[in-house]
């Protein structure tokens, strides 16, 4: 990413990776851990510097609320469901502790993979 330094590099590839993986970004003393910090305030300083580069952005009301703008990943699809079928991806994340972006991805891969099946 330009205009970075290699540290700063390092966490957006590190959020971008939790997100990819578990569905959530990383907690604060997990990215401490990660990046070496002895302190989560290291942690608030780097975090802060990313998103006013615009390199991460933080999702209001949201816990875990770190996110890598779609515009840096070129194959990321946006999608704005209706609002009773966003009330009921929201209700199965909670139920299944996953979050929003994950319960649509397993909600699309089985509608696919019945309609491939008939």
């Amino acid at each position: 990413m330009m205009g970075l330094t290699e540290r700063q590099a390092e966490l957006v590839a590190f959020v971008r990776a939790q997100v990819k993986h578990r569905g959530i970004a990383p907690s604060y003393e997990e990215i401490r851990e990660k990046m070496g910090l002895a302190s989560k305030s290291g942690v608030c300083r780097l975090i802060d510097g990313l998103i006013e580069r615009g390199a991460l952005v933080r999702l209001p009301g949201k816990a875990r609320s770190l996110a890598v703008p779609t515009d840096a990943e070129p194959d990321a699809l946006s999608l704005d469901p209706l609002p009773e079928v966003r009330r009921a991806i929201d209700v199965y994340a909670a139920e299944h502790n996953i979050s929003a972006k994950t319960a649509c991805e397993e909600a699309l891969r089985a509608y696919f993979m019945e309609a491939a099946a008939r």
